[in-house]
C-alpha cells in the first residue's frame, strides 16, 4: 500500500464518512476512490484537491496530504530528489553575502586559548575547537591551505563564508562521499550542494571540493575516520562529532597530508571554473544540442530570439575582445535557436517584471550589454509568449510560496548530464564572477528530473496563469 492510499484511508476512517456520499459531494467516481484505496487507480489532481477541501485538512495535514500524492506519482525516490533540489534552490535563496570586517567575527579565538594535544568530548566543544583552530591558523599564517573530510553534522559554510567575505586569505581542498545506492534516491548528494554552492561562488578557485563514491559501512570502521588537516595541526574526528582527538605531531600532519594528497588523485573534482566571459559562452556553445535545454534564474531565457542583428546593437565591449565575444555569442544563440524540443524556461514574476520595466538583462555583464529598448523589450516578450502558448517551449513561472529562484544565480542543465551554475548581475560581485560546472552524474540526473517534473506540479503556476502575466507584463511593457 502506498502512503497516499494510507492517508486516505485514515481520512476515511477518521471522518466516517461513505465513500459514495464523499464522491457525491465532490462530483468524483465512487469507483475512482475505492480504486485509489488498493492503489489500482490514481487520482487526478483536481480530485485530491476537492478531497482536501472536504475534509477540511489543516495547513499541516494539507501539506502531507499532497506530498503522499506526489511521492505516489513520481515514485518516492524521484520525490526525494525533486524536493532536495527544491530545498537547495530555497536555501540558496535566502542567502545574503555581504562583505563582513574580519574584526567583527564573533569566533575570534581568545589570546590566551592554546590547543593542546589532547582528546575533546561533547559536540559542542568539538566544533567550538574546530572554529577556535581555524580562525587561529588564518590570523598567524598567509595563505593557509586547509584540507578536510567532515561527517555530515558539521557544516563549515557558515564560518568560511564570513571569513572570505571578510578578505580573509586561505584555500580549502575538500573531500565528500557519495553513498552507493541500489535505488535511484540521490537526495544526500544534491543536500551536500548546499554547502558547496556557497563556498564557490564567495572563494572561487580557493575552494576545490572533490568526490568519490563509497559505501556507508566502510566508513564506520574507524571510530576517527575524519579529519582536518592544518600546517599545524590535524584533529581527528567522530562520525557523531561526538569527540576529536587533537595532534600536533609534524608526523601525523605529514602522514595524513600524503595520504589526502594520494586519495585526490583518484577522486574527481565536484566543480570547474572558467577563466573568463568568452570561455563561459563557449561552454554553454558545446553543451547546446538540440535535444534540449534547461535553464533556471529570475528573468526567462530569452536566448531563442537573439539575432545576429539584435547582438550586434548590444553587445558593448573593447575592441580587443569584441571578436572572440561577438562569435561566442552569435555561435552560442544560434545553436539556442534550433533547439526543437525540451526547452524548458523557469523564471519568477518578479524577474519577468523587472526586464519589463529596466531592460536590463541579468546573465550578461552591464558592461557588455545595456539595457534592451521598449520595443526590443515588447518584441521579446511577445516571441516568449507565443512560443510558450503553441507549446514550443516550456514555460514556467515559480509560485513564490513553494518555489524559490536565487536572483543572483543563472541555472542551466544540460540534458546529457552537465549542471552549471553561474552568476549574474544581481549577485555582489557581479555576472559570471563564479561559473560553476558540476558533471557528477546522480546529481545531474536529479536536476534533469527536478526540471520536467514542474509542468502540472504545485511549485509553478498553471500555463493558463502563467500566459495572463506574460499578456499584462506585455501591455505594461508597450505603455498600455
Amino acid at each position: 500500500m502506498s502512503r497516499f492510499s494510507n492517508y486516505l484511508k485514515n481520512l476515511l476512517n477518521q471522518n466516517n464518512e461513505p465513500i459514495a456520499s464523499v464522491a457525491r459531494s465532490i462530483h468524483a467516481e465512487r469507483t475512482s476512490i475505492h480504486k485509489a484505496l488498493s492503489d489500482e487507480r490514481t487520482l487526478p489532481y483536481w480530485v485530491v484537491h476537492a478531497l482536501a477541501n472536504h475534509f477540511h485538512l489543516s495547513p499541516e495535514e494539507r501539506r502531507e496530504f499532497f506530498r503522499t500524492y506526489e511521492m505516489l506519482i513520481q515514485g518516492e525516490d524521484a520525490w526525494h530528489n525533486r524536493a532536495a533540489v527544491s530545498d537547495l534552490l530555497n536555501h540558496l535563496s535566502s542567502l545574503h553575502f555581504q562583505p563582513t570586517p574580519l574584526n567583527s567575527n564573533p569566533l575570534t579565538p581568545p589570546s590566551s586559548f592554546v590547543l593542546s594535544e589532547d582528546l575533546v568530548e561533547g559536540e559542542y566543544a568539538v566544533q567550538n575547537t574546530i572554529y577556535t583552530l581555524l580562525r587561529q591558523e588564518i590570523s598567524e599564517n598567509t595563505n593557509t591551505v586547509f584540507r578536510l573530510f567532515l561527517p555530515s553534522g558539521i557544516d563549515l559554510s557558515a564560518i568560511f563564508m564570513q571569513l572570505w567575505l571578510g578578505g580573509a586569505d586561505f584555500h580549502v581542498e575538500q573531500f565528500f562521499w557519495f553513498p552507493t545506492s541500489v535505488h535511484n534516491d540521490y537526495s544526500q548528494n544534491i543536500r551536500t550542494l548546499r554547502q558547496i554552492i556557497p563556498l564557490c561562488l564567495i572563494a572561487r578557485d580557493s575552494y576545490h571540493p572533490y568526490y568519490f563514491y563509497e559505501h556507508p559501512s566502510y566508513l564506520s570502521i574507524n571510530p576517527l575516520n575524519y579529519y582536518i588537516i592544518t600546517p599545524h595541526y590535524l584533529i581527528l574526528i567522530a562520525q557523531d562529532q561526538s569527540s576529536a582527538y587533537v595532534h600536533r605531531s609534524n608526523q601525523m600532519i605529514r602522514l595524513y597530508s600524503d595520504y589526502f594528497q594520494e586519495l585526490k588523485i583518484n577522486c574527481e573534482p565536484l566543480t570547474s571554473f572558467p577563466a573568463d566571459v568568452p570561455a563561459v559562452l563557449e561552454k554553454y556553445a558545446s553543451f547546446t544540442r538540440p535535444k534540449g535545454s534547461f535553464t533556471l534564474m529570475s528573468q526567462p531565457c530569452f536566448g531563442r530570439y537573439y539575432t545576429p542583428e539584435l547582438i550586434a546593437k548590444y553587445l558593448r565591449c573593447s575592441d580587443d575582445c569584441r571578436p572572440s565575444l561577438y562569435e561566442a555569442t552569435i555561435r552560442r544563440f544560434s545553436l539556442v535557436q534550433n533547439i526543437d524540443k525540451d526547452f524548458y524556461t523557469v523564471f519568477s514574476e518578479k524577474g519577468l517584471q523587472y526586464f519589463a520595466e529596466t531592460g536590463i538583462l541579468l546573465e550578461m555583464p552591464p558592461e557588455y550589454t545595456p539595457a534592451i529598448d521598449l520595443d526590443d523589450r515588447r518584441l521579446l516578450l511577445s516571441q516568449l509568449r507565443e512560443d510558450i502558448a503553441s507549446g514550443n517551449i516550456i514555460g514556467l513561472i515559480a509560485r513564490p510560496s513553494y518555489l524559490h529562484l536565487p536572483d543572483y544565480l543563472f541555472l542551466y542543465a544540460d540534458p546529457d548530464g552537465d549542471t552549471i551554475f553561474d552568476t549574474t548581475t544581481n549577485y555582489i560581485y557581479g555576472a559570471y564572477y563564479c561559473d560553476i560546472h558540476i558533471s557528477e552524474k546522480s546529481v545531474c540526473r536529479a536536476f534533469q528530473d527536478f526540471f520536467r517534473s514542474l509542468p502540472g506540479s504545485q511549485l509553478v503556476y498553471p500555463q493558463e496563469d502563467t500566459l495572463r502575466i506574460l499578456d499584462e507584463t506585455i501591455n505594461k511593457c508597450g505603455g498600455a
